[in-house]
């Protein structure tokens, strides 16, 4: 293994057991190392002899939203390396026309790298790649257990949280730092520079999203000055906010200035947005699952503000560089999942690890009034 030292963690386990198999998975190293390296179809080598790479991590919209601020940098710097992403259905729309990727592989069925649709192992498999890059923090064995299923020869990865023995090059890891922060130290590492260009993500709408959007914009008749955005759903179970509160904002904020209000969401989310306009005193407009991914980036890139929860609107909404109020989720990490861009308003007070019923408590004990007056000073000072 070249790069980092191995060595575990403790602070970023929040259980005993999950911090005793890291510690165990380093004893047994001498064993797992043996296994991988009789797996893969030959040894390591140095970044610049790469040509054909695989990137894995969550597949969730965000999760692949907040990577791409990197991946222009991991082009860049490893110009002869063609990258494949495997990620989901759901996601992939965020890597589409993306430069950096020459192809996005929408094979994920599941949480985990190695939850694969019916016979794509063996395509995955089948296109020998000589790199796999693990960017996973939360659960990297899967993406570890994948890459040397198919016996990828460089295996980069993180080593902080054990395994070590299956990683050829351990990516340095600065415990805790915003999520998107961590991918950007890894494409630092491999691609010999400095870790030191923005952390804000990159969306490549074309002709027809641009259209897209704009139609949406028009047939909502949206004319005020200022329009905000509003997600208010979340795939979220743990440590979310109460929808009312954000509702409750709005209604505030309103009472100060006027503004359009868009409650966004997908298809599926349809009713429940519906049901949240009928909550309100003034007429929203409701955009629900009419537009793909990089169609929604850009009607946000029209908007004022998003107004949201922790969720994957959130880093959309980012990448169209308007100003994003949103509520952290209070039950993860207040560093990992914090702001990392200038535009963002981070509408939590300090506090991380609560469980749902402690989230919800804090969450409430929140001025509505103060909430909305964050919201109004952004759109007062939006482009």
């Amino acid at each position: 293994m070249r790069g980092w030292d191995g060595r575990v963690n403790d602070a970023a386990f929040r259980t005993r057991t999950k911090r005793w198999l890291a510690h165990t998975s380093e004893f047994v190293a001498p064993l797992l190392r043996t296994g991988a390296a009789m797996a893969s179809r030959g040894a390591p080598g140095e970044p610049q002899t790469w040509r054909n790479g695989l990137i894995l991590g969550h597949n969730h919209i965000g999760d692949v939203a907040y990577r791409t601020c990197s991946l222009g940098q991991l082009a860049a710097g490893l110009p002869k390396c063609r990258w494949s992403y495997l990620t989901s259905a759901d996601a992939a729309g965020i890597l589409e026309g993306n430069p950096a990727i020459g192809e996005v592989l929408p094979w994920s069925a599941g949480e985990n790298a190695w939850d694969l649709k019916p016979g794509k192992f063996a395509e995955l498999k089948r296109r020998q790649f000589d790199v796999v890059l693990c960017t996973n923090t939360l659960r990297h064995y899967p993406d570890l257990a994948l890459s040397v299923a198919m016996g990828i020869p460089n295996r980069v990865g993180y080593t902080y949280k054990g395994l070590s023995a299956l990683i050829t090059r351990a990516a340095p890891i600065h415990f805790p730092s915003p999520y998107p922060a961590y991918f950007r130290a890894m494409v630092a590492d491999v691609a010999g520079c400095a870790p030191q260009w923005p952390l804000r993500p990159r969306i490549y709408p074309n002709e027809e999203n641009v259209r897209e959007a704009s139609k949406a914009w028009n047939d909502l008749a949206l004319e005020q000055e200022h329009v905000v955005a509003v997600s208010i759903t979340t795939r979220q179970a743990r440590g979310t906010w109460a929808v009312s509160h954000l509702l409750a904002t709005l209604e505030q904020a309103r009472s100060q200035m006027q503004f359009n209000v868009v409650l966004t969401g997908g298809s599926r989310d349809a009713s429940e947005l519906a049901g949240a306009a009928r909550q309100l005193s003034f007429p929203v407009q409701v955009l629900a699952g009419s537009l793909g991914l990089r169609g929604f980036a850009s009607f946000l890139a029209r908007c004022s503000a998003l107004l949201t929860l922790d969720s994957g609107p959130r880093h959309i909404g980012n990448a169209a560089g308007i100003p994003v109020v949103f509520a952290r989720n209070l039950s993860a990490s207040m560093v990992e999942t914090g702001k990392y861009c200038d535009s963002e308003i981070d509408l939590a007070p300090p506090g991380e690890y609560l469980s749902h019923s402690e989230a919800r408590n804090v969450a409430a004990r929140l001025s509505p009034a103060k909430t909305a007056s964050l919201l109004v000073e952004a759109l007062r000072t939006a482009r």
